[in-house]
């Protein structure tokens, strides 16, 4: 019995045991899988950083390669090395690692190398990528509008141009880019405007106010075009079609000196363009400088044989100038080349010069065939028909030349050979308009042509700026006293067509050489310009803000006041040294003693 509860004891013992080994054996066991499960975990952390280190150390190499790229293609986007810089700009992209705004401005300088090898296609493809990446990048906006300016989409160009200057209103380059698609668009009020937007805003200016300068010698607003021309040269002397557009003003107020001089200039810094040679080489013969006007178009032959104008021309310097053979020949190539009006109409006055009457009657009723005619060619046949002795006939033409020019001045001439007592004051007399103020009243020569005379200035023969649609009026006239003594001011209504919005300008007279120095605007509406009055000029602001300066006299220069000379050794001299500076001496000069000279008798009575 004490056996078997001994037993019992001890069995209930040792399986107590066992529970309890087993127990600790399988928190052993989880300790252990925790424990591994913890390593596990800090080796995936270690992992996990290095593998982080190396991604973002790659990532900040790919960045520093793909920016490094970039610059490399701005690089050579600037050089215009236009291949070079796409292939950097692709290896940038590729690269990859670029923030958005960096990617943008690499997809728009790639589009815009794109544009310069005239590959339109991938240009607007990166133009709109880069507009995808990033939506208010202004600049993509700007060359994808100029772009499509260039492809002839103005309308939508504009729509860019518009967003472009809503993202980034400083930026006067979106401006000159809409005023030129307002202006191929046909709309020229819009671009003038834009036009001198970009010119209060771009550093480079000179093209803005060229480009105004042309729209004004359009409309043949002769004084604003100078106005703009000389603003556009006084920011870049390099500008051949600025000279150009400024001597064909000059040319059409009729100072040929200065038109020649600038004329001459554009074609130095341009040689190949024909047209500057051309024009040039038309004032040179119109002034009576007829070997050089005969080597340009020598010049000009040369390089297109087939110019049946400057044929004509040619031969009719070579026909005044008395070299009848060498006309004949061009006359006769541009007869056999067009067979038009005034080739032959200058052929006949060849022949009439070269006594061959018979010939040049042949040629005058071949070219009044070859109607129409201008004022020039029926002049041409006039001077053919009275050489040839058909004197009634020459009337006719001269006659028929002044209805198509008033101011011909080849049919005046003729006709005061032929007695007739016509002259530029009865021609002009018929076109007066409007009433006299101060003397001064409006003519007009011409359809839409206007000019302000006085007959106490013969001289003047103000061609007037017009702005509106209406007929200019003269408002004041002003002499200038004091300082400006010898100039006056004329205002006139510049065309307004509501009197409550008045364009009104004032001429700059020199009334001591006859001249018009300048015409500058005064009000425009409600604005009035800003006139600034001083010793030598006058600083005008017109309302649009676009500034001009008038020399009015040339500055006299005077020596300066002399200044008692102070020693300065750069030393002891200055305002760290407020001792008392020490005295200068000076050496004494010799006088120079004159010898009175014993007077004569006749000395002292004459005092000699």
């Amino acid at each position: 019995m004490i056996s078997k509860i001994y037993v019992f004891k001890y069995l209930k013992a040792e399986n107590t045991e066992n529970k309890v080994f087993c127990r600790q054996q399988e928190q052993a066991k989880t300790y252990a899988q925790s424990l591994k499960t913890l390593l596990n975990l800090a080796l995936v952390s270690v992992l996990f950083v290095l593998i982080s280190l190396t991604h973002f150390s790659n990532y900040a190499k790919a960045a520093e390669s793909a920016n490094l790229l970039a610059r490399k293609g701005n690089t050579a986007l600037k050089r215009k090395d236009n291949e070079q810089a796409i292939q950097y700009f692709s290896e940038a992209l590729f690269a990859g690692s670029l923030e958005i705004y960096t990617k943008a401005s690499v997809l728009n300088d790639r589009g815009l190398a794109y544009s310069r090898l005239k590959k339109f296609h991938l240009a607007l493809k990166d133009f709109n990528r880069a507009i995808e990446a990033f939506p208010e990048y202004a600049k993509a906006y700007n060359n994808r509008g100029l772009l499509l300016h260039q492809l002839g989409h103005d309308e939508e160009a504009i729509k860019d141009f518009n967003r472009a200057i809503a993202l980034h209103p400083s930026m006067g380059v979106s401006y000159h880019n809409r005023a030129n698609a307002f202006l191929k668009a046909g709309a020229e009020k819009p671009a003038f405007s834009d036009f001198g937007k970009a010119a209060t805003l771009l550093a480079d200016k000179s093209p803005a106010h060229l480009a105004r300068g042309q729209i004004h010698w359009k409309h043949l607003r002769h004084y604003a075009a100078l106005r703009e021309l000389n603003l556009s040269l006084e920011k870049n002397k390099n500008q051949g079609l600025a000279y150009f557009n400024r001597g064909q003003v000059y040319h059409s107020l009729g100072n040929r000196v200065r038109a020649i001089q600038d004329i001459a200039k554009a074609s130095s810094l341009d040689s190949t363009d024909l047209v500057y040679k051309k024009q040039l080489a038309i004032i040179y013969l119109e002034n009576r400088q007829l070997p050089n006007a005969s080597k340009l178009f020598s010049q000009i032959i040369d390089e297109e044989p087939l110019n049946i104008e400057i044929m004509i021309l040619r031969g009719r310097i070579n026909g005044e100038l008395g070299r009848y053979q060498k006309a004949l020949e061009d006359l006769d190539q541009a007869v056999s080349l067009s067979a038009s009006a005034s080739a032959y109409a200058e052929r006949a006055l060849v022949q009439a010069k070269n006594r061959q009457a018979e010939f040049a009657i042949a040629d005058i009723s071949e070219s009044i065939q070859k109607a129409p005619k201008t004022g020039r060619s029926w002049a041409v046949l006039g001077d053919a028909a009275r050489l040839s002795d058909k004197l009634i006939d020459a009337e006719r033409y001269y006659l028929e030349a002044l209805k198509r020019d008033k101011m011909q001045p080849k049919a005046l001439a003729g006709l005061k050979q032929l007695g007739f007592g016509l002259d530029e004051e009865e021609i002009e007399s018929v076109a007066s308009i409007g009433t006299d103020v101060n003397g001064w009243s409006i003519q007009e020569p011409e359809k839409g042509r206007f000019i302000a005379i006085n007959p106490l200035y013969k001289k003047y023969k103000i061609k007037l700026d017009l702005y509106g649609p209406e007929k200019p009026k003269i408002l004041e006239w002003t002499i200038l006293k004091g300082n400006y003594k010898g100039y006056g001011l004329l205002r006139y209504d510049a065309g307004s067509k509501d009197p409550k919005t008045p364009i009104e300008h004032v001429a700059i007279l020199n009334l001591r050489k006859q001249r018009v120095e300048t015409i500058e605007p005064y009000r425009w509406g409600a604005k009035i310009a800003k006139w600034t009055w001083n010793q030598n000029d006058v600083v005008i602001k017109d309302p649009d803000g676009i500034q001009n300066k008038v020399t009015l006299r040339i500055p006299v220069r005077r020596a300066p006041p002399r200044v008692a000379r102070q020693q300065d050794d750069g030393w002891n001299s200055g305002f760290w040294n407020a001792g008392p500076k020490k005295r200068v001496s000076k050496k004494k000069r010799r006088r120079k003693v004159r010898r009175k000279k014993k007077k004569s008798l006749f000395g002292g009575i004459f005092g000699f």
